[in-house]
C-alpha cells in the first residue's frame, strides 16, 4: 500500500527566500508514516497505550528540487521491509504544478519497536504484524525501487 498524504506549504516553513526549509521534509515524512500506518488500522496512540513505542533510528534524503510557500505537497508513504524488530518506510515527496508533479524529496526511515518502560528492543506485536502488509502491485514495486535507485541503497 502506497500512503498519499496531501499538504500545504506554510509560510512558516520557509526560508528569507520563500524556499521549504530543509527540516521540514522530516516533518512531512513523519506525517506521511503516520497517516500509512493509521490507514493499516493503527495509531501511534494505541501503540504506546500496549506499551509500546517506535523510535526513528535512520533517516536518509535526498533533496532534488525546491518547493515553496504555498506549493501543494504530496507525500507519498509505504512499507518498505518489515523484520523481527524493525520496519522500513520509503517517502517520495511531490510538487504540484502546472504541468503535473514534480518529485522533490525521496527519503526512508528505520523504526525500531520498544518497550515503552524499559527502552528495550522487542519483537513487533503480532496485531502490528497482522495490520501491516508488504504490497505486491507493480505500483508498488516501482516506488520501492524508485527509493532505493535514488538513494543507492
Amino acid at each position: 500500500m502506497i500512503n498519499e498524504t496531501t499538504l500545504r506549504v506554510r509560510y512558516s516553513e520557509t526560508d528569507q527566500m520563500g524556499v521549504v526549509y530543509y527540516a521540514n521534509y522530516l516533518v512531512w515524512m513523519e506525517v506521511g508514516r503516520t497517516n500509512l500506518i493509521r490507514e493499516c488500522g493503527i495509531t501511534y496512540k494505541e501503540l504506546e497505550s500496549k506499551g509500546y513505542i517506535l523510535p526513528v533510528v535512520y533517516v536518509v534524503g535526498k533533496y532534488l528540487k525546491p518547493s515553496y510557500y504555498d506549493d501543494e505537497i504530496i507525500v507519498q508513504s509505504a512499507l518498505m521491509e518489515a523484520t523481527l524488530t524493525k520496519i522500513r518506510i520509503g517517502y517520495k515527496i511531490y510538487r504540484t504544478s502546472e504541468n503535473g508533479r514534480e518529485l522533490v524529496f525521496v527519503g526512508l526511515t528505520d523504526l525500531v519497536f520498544m518497550d515503552a518502560k524499559s527502552g528495550k528492543v522487542v519483537k513487533m506485536p503480532e496485531f502490528f504484524r497482522e495490520a501491516v502488509k508488504i504490497s505486491e502491485t507493480e505500483e508498488y514495486k516501482s516506488f520501492v525501487e524508485d527509493v532505493k535507485r535514488t538513494l543507492k541503497v
